[in-house]
Order: C-alpha cells, then structure tokens, then sequence
C-alpha cells in the first residue's frame, strides 16, 4: 500500500503543480462543444425525445473522462522517454500490478474531474442528471478503463510519434463513432457494428441511460469491465517486459 500510494502521491503533486492548466483542460473543450453544437446548432432540435444539449451532455461526460483519463499516456511516456523517472518505478520493489494501479489512479483522478466539470456546465445550461449520485458508477469505470488503457498504449509505444499516432488513429476517431454526440440509430450498418466494438459506446449509452432516468442493458457494464481487465492485465504485462 505503501508504494501504491507513493505512485498516486507523485501523480497528484504533479496535478497539483500544473492546477491551472488541468483545470482550463477540464472545462475548455467541454465548454466549447456545449456552445457550438448544444447551445448553437441543436438548440432547437430534439433527439430520442429529448432536448439535443441534454442529449449530447451524457456523451461529453464519456468523451472528457476518455480523454483526461487516457492523457496520462502522455505522461508516462514523458517520464520514459525524456526524464526517464518511470525507470524508478522499475527498479523499485513496488510489484508490477502495483506500478500499474498507482498510475490508473492518478488518471481515474483526472477522468473524475473532468466529469465535474461537465455537470457543472450542465448546471449552468440547465441540464441536471435525472438518476442522482448513482450515474458515477459507469463513469467511474469509464475512467479506470480508459486509464488502464493509457498506461497499456504508454508501455507499449516506442516513442512519441507512436503516442501520437495512436491519438490520432484510435482515441480521436473513437470520439465520433461512440454515440457521444448522435445517436447510433442514425449510422450505417457497418459503422454501426463498429461502434458496438469500440468501448466507449458503451460508456455513453451507459451513462447517458442514467442521466436521462432510462434503463440499461447489463452487458454494457460487463463489456466495460471486460475491457477494464484486459488492458490492466496487459499494461502489467508490458511492466514486467520491460523489467525484464
């Protein structure tokens, strides 16, 4: 436990240096795409019988949790590749797993800031969560799971240009085909099938079911932790390659 928290700790010094700017983070994209798509393109228009803002809010909560909690990623490819501290890690005798949580923490933390940031601005629009407290569990795995992910990608990369490639092909691409911003009936078939693959679909409906007072399907949460368990069991994986 002592090492997991020196993991974690390390993780929330560095939040805490750069508070600023991970919370303009936060809020800034979010904001935006309330604005432009919520408040201006759909302000009048209706999706699956509600208001489109209130609609795309579930997905913005999805999406930015993906997005901070993955953008550990780039830190733990930082500190591989230019300071070289996750070597540290390494050589420690903290256990693989262990190395593993410490980092899924520090990104769950970032994932659920982000998800307050997003209330806080439904708040502002007059949006507010129809189900209460409890919409914090799936976006609560969400965050582990993208995390988890982060740190997989982050081990497995060679350099920064491979970071960045996967951003670009994967995590950007996903932010569209997910069901945050429309709804899925609308897709084609074959993107439609797609989206059923990528994990953050799972992640929106799930939320956005909540948030709205809908039921969910269970398999949405067991195909979410099914991807939670197989990044982490991997991103261990990968420590110990490198161990060795």
């Amino acid at each position: 436990m002592k090492a997991l928290w020196a993991i974690y700790l390390r993780g929330l010094i560095i939040l805490k240096n750069r508070i600023g700017k991970t919370l303009v983070s936060f809020f800034l994209s979010p904001v935006l795409y309330a604005l432009a798509f919520g408040w201006g393109v759909g302000r009048n228009l209706d999706v699956e019988g509600v208001p489109y803002l209130t609609f795309m809010l579930p997905g913005l909560i999805a999406l930015s949790g993906m997005n901070q909690s993955f953008s550990i990623a780039t830190e733990i490819n930082i500190s591989r590749f230019l300071s070289h501290f996750f070597e540290e890690y390494l050589l420690s005798p903290a256990r693989d797993y262990i190395v593993v949580l410490g980092n899924i923490l520090y990104g769950v933390t970032k994932g659920l800031g982000s998800f307050g940031a997003v209330i806080i601005i439904g708040f502002c629009f007059g949006v507010v969560p129809g189900s209460g407290f409890i919409i914090i569990i799936p976006v609560l795995l969400n965050s582990i799971m993208f995390s988890s992910l982060g740190v997989l990608i982050a081990l497995t990369v060679k350099n920064h240009r491979d970071m960045s490639s996967f951003t670009s092909f994967i995590i950007t691409p996903m932010s569209f085909i997910a069901g945050t911003f429309f709804s899925l009936e609308g897709l084609p078939r074959i993107f439609h099938i797609l989206s059923e693959v990528i994990p953050l679909t799972h992640s929106s409906l799930t939320i956005r079911a909540l948030f709205l007072g809908r039921p969910i399907a269970v398999y949405h949460y067991l195909i979410m932790a099914a991807y939670t368990l197989l990044f982490f069991f991997l991103a261990v994986r990968q420590v110990r390659k490198a161990v060795t």
